[in-house]
């Protein structure tokens, strides 16, 4: 490698675009944070129901970030295999469609690095055999958890093996994301790095001193969220005398049961759903409010309690080890999982003690673990390692 500063192909599974603005952004803010490390193609596919043309490029520039996104047309064949069949292969030459796009604007690769197994891989196989690029991979998906369960089907546990044996490099935001792949036998040179926050969108703002607010962002869904039982338990403690606004950012299939349990219960001024916000505004939201709180069954790393972190604000959070290993007492509550009733205790000490949690440590903490330029240092060693050694 003649560049001191390498060209990166990123190939993500998820990664945002017009109709879903929010999809695999933790991958795009890993993106933003390398770029001072290394020059970021990203090459994203994904199929649409409804297109003219079998295959659409969309080219962008995001802030020193190049995108090329290919997006391919589903099929819609009667049989469902063939379907199945026909999205791998189209899938397959839409990536080759836009690799061939980066490399006619005169990008040559260094590396490679997929986000999220295994369909991505396809591509940085290909190139690792034809053209001795090497590729490594970071992993997000919690199907691996043994709490969710999901890593079935004998083709995807083919390729994701063949992946990650292959890979000079497996990054997982948890040790326990990386525990739970090891335990599937997908054994490889893994290393631990965390989702990462953009300080200049979240940081500490200034409190509403006549109300406490409490926020919850995530999809409004019962499993894993718990989203039904966040309004029940808010209401109790609204029915112990206890102030507060609850406001949720978010959508998801059961928001239609949230609004009904609202209405029913005439808790419109009380639990408010605001769905969805750009992350600018998330950020204002999150940095002004007392605390923020998950329920959730199961979770990894998620992206929501490092940048509530990184506002200065407490978290009320549950045990789960891909949470509990970024947890110090200093930083909030955590009680176990799934158990309702020591969830409602939490939140009603914080509802009550959040003003004793220090706000410059808790920022501090969040900038050390999970700032850009401290992540962007991690994957730019990682780069550097792994082209030494290819």
């Amino acid at each position: 490698m003649s560049r001191t500063k390498p060209t990166v192909l990123f190939l993500p599974k998820w990664y945002p675009h017009e109709a879903e603005p929010f999809d695999g952004n933790f991958i795009e803010n890993h993106a933003h944070a390398i770029k001072k490390q290394a020059q970021i193609c990203v090459l994203f596919v994904h199929s649409e129901e409804q297109s003219e043309n079998h295959y659409r490029i969309e080219e962008t520039e995001n802030q020193g970030l190049v995108e090329v996104r290919v997006f391919f047309k589903k099929p819609t064949r009667p049989i469902s295999f063939l379907n199945k069949i026909g999205t791998a292969l189209r899938y397959a030459k839409a990536q080759k469609i836009g690799y061939e796009k980066l490399r006619s604007k005169g990008f040559q690769f260094d590396l490679c690095h997929v986000h999220v197994l295994s369909r991505p891989s396809l591509l940085a196989l290909s190139l690792l055999k034809k053209e001795k690029i090497p590729f490594g991979i970071t992993e997000h998906w919690s199907g691996y958890l043994k709490e969710r369960n999901d890593y079935h089907g004998t083709l995807k546990k083919h390729f994701t093996k063949k992946a990650v044996s292959q890979a000079a490099f497996v990054t997982t935001v948890s040790s326990y994301l990386k525990k739970s792949m090891l335990q599937h036998g997908l054994q490889s040179d893994y290393h631990v790095i965390p989702n990462v926050v953009d300080p200049e969108i979240f940081q500490p703002s200034e409190r509403n001193s006549n109300q406490v607010e409490v926020i919850y962002v995530g999809n409004l869904i019962q499993r894993p969220k718990r989203i039904l039982d966040i309004l029940a338990v808010f209401a109790e403690l609204k029915k112990e005398g206890l102030d507060f606004v609850l406001r949720l950012y978010g959508e998801g299939s059961e928001e239609k049961d949230c609004r009904r349990y609202i209405e029913e219960n005439e808790l419109s001024t009380t639990l408010q759903l605001k769905g969805t916000a750009d992350r600018v505004e998330i950020g204002r939201q999150i940095g002004k409010s007392a605390f923020l709180l998950l329920f959730s069954d199961f979770e990894n790393q998620p992206c929501v309690i490092s940048e509530a972190q990184a506002c200065g604000i407490p978290v009320v959070v549950p045990d789960l080890p891909g949470i509990k290993e970024f947890m110090r007492e200093e930083l909030g509550l955590l009680f176990p999982t799934g158990d309702r009733e020591a969830f409602k205790a939490a939140c009603r000490k914080m509802l009550t003690n959040y003003t004793d949690y220090k706000r410059e440590n808790i920022q501090a903490y969040a900038l050390k673990t999970f700032g850009e330029a401290v992540i962007g240092k991690q994957f730019g060693e990682l780069y550097h390692q792994t082209l030494a050694d290819s």
